[in-house]
Formats: C-alpha cells, sequence, structure tokens
C-alpha cells in the first residue's frame, strides 16, 4: 500500500513517508528525526480518534435536536417524557458539548499535523528542531489547567 494516498490523516501519511525515509536504518535504531515525529503523530492521533468520535456522536444529537420536535408531537402520547422540555433541553445541550469536543479537538489535530509538517519540511537540524517543537510539545502534553485560566494567567491550555 502507497503512503499516498487519500483515506488517510495527513499525521499517517507523514508518518509513513517518515518510516521508509528514517525509520529503522541497518544499525537497528531509527533516526532521532523520526522518534520526533512519530511522538508528535501519537498525539495527533489520539486527537483524530477524539475529534472523529465526537464528530459522529454530534452528527446524532444535531439530527435529534432537528427531528426533536416532530418525535414529540407524534408520539406524545406513548411517552410523555419526550415532550418535556427538560429532556429536549438535556439533548439539545449534549449535542451542542460534543459540537464544541469535535472543535477543540480537530484544533488541536491541526496543531500537531503541523509542526510535523515542520518536522518533515524544514532543513533544520533535528537539535534545532528539538529545541524548537520540544516546548509546543510540552504545552500539547500540559492540556488545560482550569486554576490557571481562573486566576487570569495564561494557563497551560494548548494552542489551538
Amino acid at each position: 500500500m502507497t503512503s499516498f494516498t487519500a483515506n488517510k490523516t495527513s499525521a499517517r501519511m507523514l508518518v509513513d513517508f517518515a518510516e521508509k525515509a528514517w525509520g529503522p536504518s541497518e544499525d537497528g535504531g531509527p533516526d532521532l528525526r523520526y522518534v520526533l515525529l512519530f511522538d508528535m503523530y501519537i498525539k495527533g492521533r489520539s486527537f483524530a480518534l477524539i475529534n472523529k468520535s465526537a464528530f459522529w456522536l454530534a452528527l446524532l444529537f444535531g439530527l435529534a435536536v432537528v427531528v426533536w420536535p416532530a418525535l414529540a408531537v407524534i408520539f406524545k402520547d406513548r411517552f410523555e417524557v419526550i415532550s418535556s422540555a427538560v429532556v429536549q433541553t438535556a439533548v439539545t445541550a449534549v449535542g451542542a458539548f460534543l459540537f464544541a469536543l469535535y472543535s477543540h479537538y480537530k484544533k488541536r489535530q491541526m496543531h500537531v499535523e503541523n509542526l510535523m509538517r515542520q518536522v518533515v519540511y524544514s532543513d533544520e537540524s533535528v537539535a534545532e528542531l528539538a529545541a524548537r517543537l520540544l516546548p509546543e510539545m510540552e504545552r500539547i502534553d500540559a492540556g488545560f489547567s482550569f486554576s490557571e485560566a481562573v486566576k487570569g494567567g495564561k494557563g497551560t491550555a494548548a494552542p489551538p
């Protein structure tokens, strides 16, 4: 199977390319550039799995929000709970949360893929790349600190 197919994320394509270019050598060890890239790929893949799951669930809940009023009219005699405003509001809130979750992790995935592109396309040495990109990876790993955000600090949120 070729590295260049449209049925992959950008992160997967970059890792497949890098494996052929910088993967394990005759001495058995991979190039440090490949290790740096694969470390980023692990993060990007995790973000991709979360955002894909959130996307499909958000789509399902979004559809439920659209058809809920019709269901409430059709089934109001059978299921009294279906016409409840509380239930309809809860379904809408869950749908909105899932759309926000999808958007949040899609931005994270794109950020990691952009960092991976820098590794693949850069002429910098591995040491220079690592020095420049490791602080970004630390920010990604740190995630979000609610207490710092409340205190008015910059927080440790990963960049969009």
